[in-house]
């Protein structure tokens, strides 16, 4: 059975579900993922002591959510996780808007179109993006 909390993992628990699920941008810098996390509002799932899955997001309390991350263990996906994570983070967080960037795939597409989300371009609006890394 998974838990959800909101209990920060350890910086080894991050580096496994990170590098687990491909996102090696994150587990190259653990001490800046680390500090991400310390500026962030997140919840965790949980089975026993494993972390299988988080969301991890920003928000200013009152008008935005705007989600960074949402990650599953790839053994736990496909059994309702990130769905319950994302509800438990706009459950807890309601704001006027949650938005979030995101692959553009089928499968991406119709998770989070499942859980309520739409395309920007759907309410006539354009996303901008600069990345300076």
């Amino acid at each position: 059975m998974v838990a959800y909390t909101k209990v920060r993992p350890t910086s080894n628990q991050l580096r496994a579900l990170y590098g687990a699920v491909g996102w090696t941008a994150y587990t190259s810098d653990i001490p800046a993922l680390n500090q991400a996390f310390a500026h962030s509002v997140y919840i965790t799932a949980w089975q026993d002591t494993e972390l299988v899955g988080l969301i991890r997001g920003i928000t200013d309390h009152q008008t935005i959510l705007y989600i960074q991350d949402l990650l599953v263990l790839p053994n736990f996906q496909h059994q309702g996780i990130a769905t319950e994570l994302m509800q438990q983070l706009m459950a807890q967080y309601p704001t006027g808007q949650t938005v979030l960037l995101t692959d553009d795939n089928a499968k991406t597409n119709g998770f989070y179109h499942a859980v309520g989300m739409r395309p920007v371009a759907q309410h006539g609006l354009r996303a901008f993006f600069k990345d300076t890394r």
